[in-house]
């Protein structure tokens, strides 16, 4: 079974990104949290590393890991980032960053 880890983090954003995707402008320096699905509950920080790399990313500050509670997306505060776990739980990531 997948579990999302979450990763606070902030980096550069370098512009090669892996793919497409509605991101920063080049050459700015973003806080961001990366939800990461993984395949047990034990953060993997060089998996989150090169993720975050994959969106564009460098110069990354990634923070420590940690599972996220399912149920406190339940709550009205956070239910925008519940859209991010599943796509987590569907892509096997999604990033969501911060002007």
């Amino acid at each position: 079974m997948k579990t999302v880890i979450l990763y606070p983090s902030s980096a550069l954003f370098s512009g090669a990104a892996s793919f497409g995707w509605t991101s920063p402008t080049v050459g700015s320096t973003h806080r961001f949290i990366l939800f990461l699905a993984q395949s047990d509950g034990t953060p993997d920080h060089g998996a989150a590393k090169r993720e975050v790399e994959s969106f564009g990313f460098s110069e990354i500050g990634l923070g420590e890991g940690r599972n996220i509670d399912v149920e406190s997306l339940n709550d009205p505060n956070l239910a925008a980032l519940r859209r991010y776990y599943e796509g987590a739980l569907t892509d096997g990531s999604a990033l969501v960053w911060y002007p």
